[in-house]
């Protein structure tokens, strides 16, 4: 798998880099800003989901490779809102979009601290906007590569009702949930949110992949439904990995600062499982922990014994290995070949991951 991921990663990489879209931006530091993100890392997984989906069914990557770069551009303008919604100073061991308009807007405007940061947050919601602009310039242009005009119009819109409004709706909850008690949200509610901020962008990839190979522009093609229905259990998994990882990770690893859910008390599957199952005394000493501005090692290993010794650590444990359980059994449906191997073994890689 990881030797066609970096495959995926180089062909990715050379299609954006050489892109027309991105060249006539202005100002130059918002075309800078437009390409960073995007330019600068990541682990390119939705673009590999994309073409190994539309391989599994004998489909060309000549024709995926453009709706897989979009995928990855759509992904990369989610990050910038999202680091600006949670007040994430790093991404990648670098400062987050917003941080680093700020620095700038200070050098070359001279504005002062609370201004340069205002401004830093307006050019990042602009950057943004850009790339999603991208993402969907990059996608209508696979009818230059091989995808008819009628498989491509079908595939824009799922993009739009997946990777734009289930996707943007899932962060609203998100957003919500962060203006109510924990108490009032079940853990329903957060699969909900879950399966639109993290499982439809990695759903419109596996239906994209699926639906270019077999040149339909209907999404209920049963091929279809059931490669989204694999891409929607592996991106639930993922993004409880992803969870635990923000609290049990490495930063350097993750490149990320750890403690950010706790530190905008946010209503993941793992913190509503601890609080739900803590001893009283854990449980009320979890709830003074959160909302502060910094958590020092010795903060991070006591919610750490907490989520461990309430059991919650575990429970999440046994989801994550379900959801890719299911994961696997529906791609073991479909014929083997070397692309049903890589994404099974994405699978295991994504909730086995340290970043």
């Amino acid at each position: 798998m990881q030797e066609h991921l970096k495959k995926v990663s180089a062909a990715i990489d050379k299609l954006l880099a050489a892109d027309r879209y991105p060249q006539t931006i202005r100002p130059d530091y918002l075309r800078a800003a437009v390409l960073d993100y995007p330019q600068n890392g990541g682990k390119r997984l939705r673009p590999a989901i994309l073409i190994w989906c539309c391989r599994l069914l004998g489909g060309r990557e000549s024709a995926a490779l453009y709706p897989a770069a979009a995928a990855e551009v759509c992904h990369n303008w989610t990050l910038v809102h999202d680091d600006i919604i949670d007040q994430d100073t790093t991404r990648r061991n670098r400062p987050t979009c917003h941080v680093a308009l700020a620095g700038g807007s200070r050098s070359r405007f001279g504005l002062a601290a609370a201004e340069a940061d205002r401004t830093g947050r307006d050019f990042a919601i602009l950057t943004g906007d850009i790339q999603q602009g991208w993402a969907n310039d990059l996608l209508l242009r696979a009818t230059e590569h091989g995808v008819p005009a009628k498989v491509t119009v079908g595939v824009m819109r799922r993009f739009q009702e997946l990777a734009n409004r289930e996707l943007i709706c899932g962060e609203a909850l998100d957003v919500e949930f962060s203006l109510r008690m924990l108490e009032s949200i079940g853990l329903d509610e957060v699969r909900e949110m879950l399966r639109g901020k993290t499982g439809a962008l990695l759903r419109f990839c596996a239906e994209a992949g699926a639906m270019i190979a077999l040149e339909t522009d209907d999404p209920e093609t049963p091929e279809v439904r059931k490669l989204g229905e694999f891409a929607l259990a592996a991106g639930n998994a993922f993004q409880l990995r992803d969870d635990y990882l923000g609290i049990f990770g490495n930063f350097e690893m993750l490149g990320k600062s750890l403690g950010g859910d706790l530190r905008e008390g946010k209503a993941t599957i793992l913190l509503l499982s601890t609080l739900q199952m803590a001893s009283a005394a854990d449980r009320n000493r979890l709830l003074r922990m959160l909302g502060h501005r910094e958590y020092t090692p010795h903060d991070l290993e006591t919610v750490r014994r907490i989520m461990v010794d309430s059991g919650a650590a575990g429970v999440l444990e046994r989801e994550e290995a379900e959801l890719a359980d299911r994961a696997k059994s529906i791609l073991k449906e479909f014929p083997a070949n070397v692309y049903r191997k890589c994404l099974l073994e994405l699978v295991d890689y994504l909730i086995e991951r340290e970043k």
